[in-house]
């Protein structure tokens, strides 16, 4: 942890947690996670201490109380993810503490008490503690992607670059700032995403449209005459770090931006993932090609995006009850459709 983080000053105070963090680190962990859970224990520690709890010593009973404020309808409550992401920090910590003999057992169960439940069952614990909200996410419409696209045409070449690249292959945003000159096949326009740059530490290969190609090939060859024949496909043009590779949080802060001029609530970097797989499996992809295009584990994961197209639905609902369909509105509108 750096001391310009504004928790720094909170987690100074616990070594263990520090020394979890760094543990973490060694093992690979990306440092947006490792800033998330930073965040998270940084709120915790300091709830723990305005209640006057020693936070490696808490019990289960006082976990509950810390979930009752943030749940909703709370002053302090949180969104239904960040709460989860917060005790999967907690649990994580609590387990290290456990493994360095500092506790017995973890406060923060894998589910829920069986002495809650009525009646009791067996001893352990079953569901969650706090249900997990699954929502579909936020699409633009075909109006709304227009006019957004109509703000972005005014930025640097660069940045619309990046824009058409993330919605193409449905790029992350760490994807995208980390990748290289070298991860393009330009004869094929194929992109390669290294595992080591994906959520799920699994290599892929996307592909980007015909027109994007000779801008892409302009850009290179800027980044050649600058002497950049390797490395970061995307760099800072600051006076500060001209030629550094971007960071994603760069690249937010370049959305954020169009996302105010457009006045578009909820539009992020993963709108542009979101959006492409939903075109494509509008456009008639099947769970599989999707599943492998996304870079998804599970292809359970990858069904959100037919249920966002809607084409399957549509196409089920006509072909299963469209006769029954047909004779309820031929009654309920008949006089309609007569005058």
């Amino acid at each position: 942890m750096t001391s310009t983080s504004s928790y720094a000053v909170m987690l100074n105070r616990y070594p263990s947690v520090e020394e979890w963090l760094q543990l973490l680190g060694n093992l690979g962990r990306a440092p947006a996670t490792l800033d998330a859970y930073a965040r998270g224990l940084a709120h915790y520690l300091g709830y723990c201490e305005t209640a006057g709890w020693d936070a490696e010593a808490v019990t289960f009973e006082q976990i509950t109380l810390y979930i009752r404020q943030l749940l909703p309808g709370q002053a302090s409550a949180v969104a239904n993810a960040t709460l989860h992401q917060r005790l999967s920090a907690l649990r994580l910590w609590y387990d290290h503490l456990v493994f360095q003999g500092l506790r017995e057992q973890n406060p923060i169960p894998r589910g829920q008490h069986t002495r809650l439940l009525h009646p009791p069952t067996q001893a352990g614990f079953t569901r969650g503690l706090v249900p997990r909200l699954v929502k579909l996410p936020n699409l633009l419409n075909d109006e709304q992607w227009r006019h957004f696209l109509s703000i972005a045409a005014s930025a640097s070449v660069r940045d619309r670059l990046m824009l058409s690249l993330a919605y193409c292959g449905a790029l992350r945003r760490a994807e995208l700032v980390a990748l290289n000159i070298e991860d393009l096949d330009v004869a094929h326009r194929l992109i390669s995403v290294r595992a080591e740059t994906t959520k799920g530490r699994r290599s892929r290969v996307v592909c980007y449209s015909p027109g994007i190609a000779p801008v892409l090939m302009a850009h290179l060859q800027q980044l050649h005459r600058a002497g950049w024949t390797k490395g970061p496909l995307f760099r800072s043009d600051s006076d500060r770090n001209r030629g550094a590779g971007l960071t994603r949080w760069t690249w937010s802060k370049t959305v954020e931006a169009w996302a105010r001029q457009s006045d578009l609530d909820g539009l992020s970097t993963h709108t542009f993932r979101h959006l492409r797989l939903t075109h494509l499996a509008r456009a008639g992809w099947k769970l599989h090609e999707l599943t492998a295009y996304a870079g998804h584990r599970d292809p359970k994961t990858t069904l959100m995006y037919l249920h966002l197209s809607g084409a399957d639905l549509t196409a089920k609902m006509a072909k299963s009850v469209g006769s029954l369909d047909e004779r309820l509105f031929s009654e309920l509108f008949s006089s309609e459709s007569l005058s």
